[in-house]
């Protein structure tokens, strides 16, 4: 067995006798080389050796695919929940937290599987590389979401009248108003959300603890 070289000295292949080709030299080579390892050879003063720092960053290579495969596997693993959680909540038998749950679970997986492939690249030995392990351990915050109907419900009934009358009234206040009954659902973090209720507060509709109380997580 014979290692292929080119002009640029680089190991492009393995041939199995040494016949004169074109801008290519031969280099015996020992007779277990596997042709899917010749990525890790190199040339080096006239020899051909397995180049350290390429077996290293395969080594890497194949454990970031192993990981991300791995995470893939987790998540799919929860896609019956998911979907159980989602039809439970349609039907009134689950709230938007507990779908919210289990997003927060499959996120920590992804955040977690990223965490663990930049952990990875860190490593500067083969044997810690292709020892490597990894946990789901990334703490998500839940989203601050409610649907329109839970968000409503923070207010009186007194209040909401007060809206109504004021969004007929006010443009500013109409159409934050509208863009309200048009959302599936509302993020109590969303930057028009909390402009919008404590544009309540200013037009006198909501005291300063009302507007706190509403948009409580």
């Amino acid at each position: 067995m014979f290692f292929v070289i080119n002009l640029a000295d680089e190991v492009v292949g393995l041939a199995r006798t040494n016949t004169p080709i074109a801008n290519q030299r031969f280099i015996e080579a020992e007779a277990d080389i596997d042709h899917s390892d010749l990525v890790n050879y190199l040339l080096l003063d006239g020899v051909v050796v397995r180049n350290p720092a390429l077996v290293l960053l395969n080594a890497k290579a194949a454990r970031v695919s192993g990981i991300k495969r791995e995470a893939a596997t987790l998540i799919q693993a929860t896609d019956w929940k998911l979907a159980k959680v989602k039809e439970q909540e349609l039907a009134g038998w689950a709230t938007l937290r507990d779908v919210d749950a289990v997003l927060v679970e499959r996120e920590a997986i992804r955040q977690s599987s990223n965490t663990a492939e930049t952990a990875l690249q860190a490593l500067t030995d083969l044997m810690s590389v292709n020892s490597f392990t990894w946990q789901v351990n990334a703490v998500i915050a839940p989203p601050q979401r409610v649907t329109r109907a839970e968000f409503l419900a923070r207010f009186t009934d007194a209040e909401v009248q007060g809206v109504i009358a004021a969004a007929q009234a006010n443009a500013a206040l109409g159409a934050w108003w509208e863009r309200f009954k048009l959302v599936g659902y509302v993020s109590l973090a969303d930057s028009d959300t909390i402009a919008g209720v404590n544009a309540l507060g200013i037009a006198g509709l909501l005291t300063t603890a009302r507007v706190d109380e509403v948009l409580a997580s």
